[in-house]
């Protein structure tokens, strides 16, 4: 009984993935790599009280980690259901100020940002391209994990492993 509950569970959270997927255009459910994330985080340079927004914030675990070590306003879009509340449940347990808002973040507003991270496919990257150019704030940063802006060239480059993969490739733009 016990085994069928849960197997029963692990199916309905997968199909809700999977219908996430659909939804989204595709954008998987993938962490980042925890150590990239000090990488990251010190090349950013972000100040106290800046606002870090988060494009398919995953369980949040950047932007808490932005929030409690460099004092900076979280605000993170995920509009998967599980990772959204696996969000939710992070933020409230780490105490951070991180807003999670379960929301296209291709209708999100931008203009209020002063660092924007993005670990999404080239496809997706494409699609937000103009996005970035007409409203993030001149003095705002753009900080892509694995996939670059496709007409964009990067102002700053990190490559945090030694094999050939996107992985641990981190892009850096200045607006």
């Amino acid at each position: 009984m016990f085994i069928s509950l849960v197997t029963l569970i692990v199916a309905l959270v997968m199909l809700s993935v999977f219908i996430g997927l659909i939804r989204v255009g595709g954008i998987p459910f993938i962490s980042s790599n925890k150590k990239d994330y000090d990488a990251i985080i010190r090349a950013m340079d972000i100040k106290p009280g800046e606002t870090v927004v988060d494009l398919g914030c995953g369980k949040a675990h950047f932007l808490i980690k932005a929030a409690k070590e460099k004092q900076a306003k979280g605000i993170g879009y995920e509009l998967v259901f599980w990772p959204y509340w696996w969000a939710r449940f992070n933020v409230w347990k780490s105490g951070a100020p991180v807003k999670i808002l379960r929301r296209d973040f291709f209708k999100a507003d931008l203009s209020e940002a002063d660092v924007v991270f993005c670990y999404l496919f080239p496809e997706t990257m494409v699609k937000l391209e103009a996005k970035f150019q007409n409203e993030l704030k001149p003095g705002s940063r753009l900080v892509s994990y694995s996939f670059k802006l496709p007409k964009r060239q990067p102002d700053k480059k990190i490559i945090t492993n030694d094999d050939n993969t996107e992985l641990g490739r981190i892009y850096f733009y200045q607006y």
